[in-house]
């Protein structure tokens, strides 16, 4: 974290020599060498933390990053995945394995494959029901307790997920917990903490595990991707100043909550995720006196890991997506900033990667998907609005045009640099004509626009100029070879040694999704398989 990389390469390896069946140390080790740009070793040692426990999540996440890089550079040519996992002890079956063929194929020609491989084998890997022990009290169906339709929201970049959510919140159609809270709640490793002491302890459990849930101060952290968790949540987003004087909070009766959760589930012989999930949502709007046979979830998924990402995809099949959407170098940019500000770098990186990789992601090709454009909520709501519930299924009420959190009044989000003069402002505009170059120079930004290009012209943010879009790819392929210039203010003000810096593994990381864009681009002259723009008359 201090960037002491050569002294963290020697401690890691000194503690291997000491104790050398230490999986943490040489996971740690796995990360120290990628940044260094030893991607061979960055594997090498990753291979050899998951070997010594094949459960070890971060590990598996982490050695995604230098095979995705060595991938995209050539280093291996096209048997490089033989060549790596011949190395290792894997089952060629395990699911942890097919998650990761899944992740370094995104974006590729093969992703459906890796996809579909994927979700099977999590399918018939993980038995995740939990068996009733007591003889049920009532025979009622699932369908006669929750609601059936099941639509998730997705962020792209800095998109504006947290208005709608507020929006979309306390109509009467629609059951929605509040925040960004569950966004992992369907990675493995939540429902083994959950069921950790079978079905008597379930609902005790989920409630230590959410606290943020029942008292929006709560401090206890959220998991959130990447095996990181986020303290303090409710304060972050809002939670704990709502109401017409801001001196409210979210508060769910504890007691209550448990008592009609438990209740619920003892009409069931088992629960598995999905269910439990729609239950803790009837169970919430119960206590909360909000519940009037809503027909819809609406679940702010926001940034899932992947394990969770697919988990819901396989437990929810027929669930609709959509995806906030915003100008894309204007949402990066802004999604950028705090991260900018502290130059953490690796951050960054992974952002950028990110958003390039998520317009045309294989699982929104395959389910109901839809992106939905911040500019046309906050400039024609009256027309997005309709056409929005005509494709969720809910009618259209004047509930939609006011920001509420539990059907309190929610004053926008803290974190958002317009807070102060229009984050209350549900259709407010200073944001999305706010001007660039806080973070990308005007060279950064034709980069990203090039790279972005077919995304613009599907929604509207770009005319098709497909012959000079032709020139601009040719143009921008030796640029990114070299350092650019948001990277050259970082190198400049953490006084950091700028060969290292090209050499690390962050900076080729971003580069190796960049080429692989490219390439897509010079290729096909478009993304395959991108969301489509949600229809307005």
């Amino acid at each position: 974290e201090l960037k002491r990389l050569d002294e963290a390469e020697a401690s890691y390896n000194q503690a291997i020599v000491l104790k050398p069946d230490y999986a943490e140390a040489r996971n740690n080790l796995g990360n120290t060498l990628q940044e260094l740009g030893k991607l061979e070793e960055s594997i090498s040692s990753l291979i050899t933390a998951i070997d010594l426990n094949p459960d070890y999540i971060e590990a598996w996440n982490n050695l995604y990053f230098p095979i995705q890089i060595i991938k995209s550079l050539g280093t291996y040519g096209k048997d490089y995945l033989s060549i790596i996992f011949n190395k290792a002890k894997f089952e060629l079956s395990d699911t942890k394995l097919s998650l990761l063929k899944y992740k370094l194929n995104v974006g590729g020609q093969h992703s459906e494959y890796f996809f579909n491989e994927a979700v099977a084998l999590l399918s018939a890997n993980e038995n995740t029901n939990i068996r009733n022990p007591e003889p049920l009290k009532n025979s009622l169906k699932s369908n006669d307790i929750f609601p059936q339709k099941v639509v998730s929201l997705l962020h792209f970049g800095r998109s504006g997920t947290g208005l709608l959510h507020s929006l979309i919140d306390n109509h009467s159609e629609v059951s929605t917990l509040p925040s960004i809270y569950f966004s992992e709640f369907f990675d493995g490793s939540t429902w083994e903490k959950i069921t950790a002491d079978g079905w008597t302890g379930m609902v005790d459990r989920f409630i230590e595990s959410y606290p943020v849930l029942f008292d929006a101060r709560a401090s206890y952290p959220v998991p959130s991707i990447a095996n990181r968790s986020i303290a303090s949540l409710g304060l972050k987003e809002g939670m704990t100043t709502l109401g017409e004087n801001r001196d409210e909070f979210l508060y769910v009766d504890k007691v209550l909550f448990r008592k009609k959760l438990i209740c619920l589930m003892s009409r069931y012989d088992y629960v598995d995720p999905i269910t439990f999930f729609k239950l803790v949502h009837v169970a919430y709007e119960n206590t909360v006196n909000n519940y009037h046979n809503k027909t819809t979830i609406f679940y702010h998924i926001h940034n899932p890991d992947i394990h969770a990402k697919l988990n819901f995809v396989k437990s929810v099949p027929n669930s609709k997506w959509i995806m906030m959407v915003r100008e894309p170098v204007q949402s990066c940019e802004s999604w950028l900033r705090q991260p900018f500000e502290r130059k953490d770098y690796i951050n960054i990186t992974a952002r950028i990667r990110a958003m390039l990789f998520e317009i045309d992601n294989v699982i929104y090709h395959k389910q109901n998907s839809i992106g939905v454009r911040l500019e046309d909520l906050k400039e024609r709501p009256r027309q997005t609005i309709p056409a929005l519930c005509n494709w969720i299924g809910i009618k259209e009420t004047e509930s939609l045009y006011e920001m509420t959190a539990q059907g309190k009044k929610w004053w926008g989000d803290p974190a958002s640099p317009d807070f102060a003069q229009d984050g209350m402002n549900p259709f407010g505009k200073i944001t999305i004509n706010r001007k660039l170059g806080s973070v990308f120079s005007e060279n950064d930004q034709f980069v990203l626009r090039t790279l972005f290009y077919p995304f613009c012209v599907r929604f509207g943010y770009a005319e098709e100029k497909i012959e000079q879009f032709k020139i601009d790819l040719q143009a921008i392929r030796p640029m990114l070879d070299q350092m650019f210039d948001f990277e050259k203010k970082i190198v400049m003000e953490t006084k950091a040694d700028a060969e290292q810096f090209a050499k690390s593994g962050s900076y080729l990381y971003l580069r190796s999704g960049m080429i692989e864009r490219w390439n897509t681009l010079n290729e096909l002259q478009t993304y395959p398989n991108m969301i489509r723009p949600l229809k307005i008359n």
